[in-house]
């Protein structure tokens, strides 16, 4: 009699528990408006990957018309204009997105002599070594891997956040006479944000972190980095951020407070 008692009762919670309730192995905690989802790259690591689309898309469309997906985040930066990159994005050891296919920017921000600036911004990277293992960093563009390690998959966007916020070294801001400029990603302004972050193990870094400061809890990138830091993150890397926050995990679906997502060019994806 017992056992069919709690078999009985095994049944119901399968039957209505939510989505997220299975999905443990990729946690997910809330701290008023911010979102952390702490991803064991032990399990994922293979699983990770930026993605980009012809189209300007919303994650949710890339969420729901990919079952394979797990998870679906907001990349790096682009013109919403025209769609062109304003970022780099590396699959498969195959460039897809290149900064210099948007010659416009490319010729505006030569004039400004910021060109240098913009393309070192900072990017996560997916290495792959001689043995075909993988490991994660983020480094700015022009970090050169030593020779056992190959750049797999990467996404950039900006500025780095930890160990060391560059605002003025990625030109995000210009500092004159003791002032700041802003000159790109509302950085100084409380907005929303995607950041990516990990955590170093024993062995390296062990999890990847994604965290989305909602429209409930906006921030300055000075702010971010000071809960990063609560976090105890080792590097972090903000993404594009404002209008174009958004995620996707099982029945979580966030975007800023426009009231719907934001059409986007790259992703990062995780896949089941």
């Amino acid at each position: 009699m017992l056992k069919k008692i709690i078999l009985m009762f095994l049944f119901l919670f399968l039957s209505f528990a939510p989505a997220s309730a299975f999905n443990s192995d990729i946690q997910v905690e809330k701290d008023g408006g911010i979102y952390i989802f702490k991803v064991p790259l032990n399990k994922y690591k293979k699983k990770i990957k930026p993605y980009v689309t012809e189209e300007l898309t919303t994650v949710s469309d890339v969420y729901k018309n990919n079952p394979n997906f797990r998870l679906v985040v907001n990349g790096g930066y682009f013109d919403p204009k025209n769609g062109a990159p304003v970022s780099n994005v590396i699959i498969d050891s195959k460039k897809e997105e290149d900064i210099f296919d948007n010659l416009p920017l490319v010729r505006s921000l030569q004039k400004s002599d910021r060109l240098e600036l913009v393309l070192n911004r900072a990017e996560l990277r997916i290495l792959e070594d001689t043995k075909n293992n993988l490991s994660f960093d983020i480094v700015n563009h022009f970090y050169i891997p030593d020779n056992e390690h190959t750049i797999k998959h990467s996404i950039q966007a900006g500025p780095m956040i930890l160990p060391d916020l560059r605002l003025e070294e990625e030109s995000f801001v210009k500092y004159n006479g003791g002032r700041s400029v802003q000159l790109a990603g509302d950085v100084l302004k409380r907005r929303e944000r995607t950041v990516i972050g990990l955590k170093k193990g024993v062995l390296g870094f062990d999890n990847l972190y994604i965290i989305i400061f909602t429209n409930q809890n906006k921030v300055t990138l000075l702010e971010a980095k000071d809960y990063l830091e609560k976090l105890k993150l080792d590097k972090a890397l903000n993404m594009d951020g404002g209008a174009s926050t958004s995620i996707n995990f099982g029945d979580i679906e966030i975007f800023s407070d426009t009231g719907t997502q934001r059409r986007v060019k790259s992703f990062l994806v995780i896949e089941k």
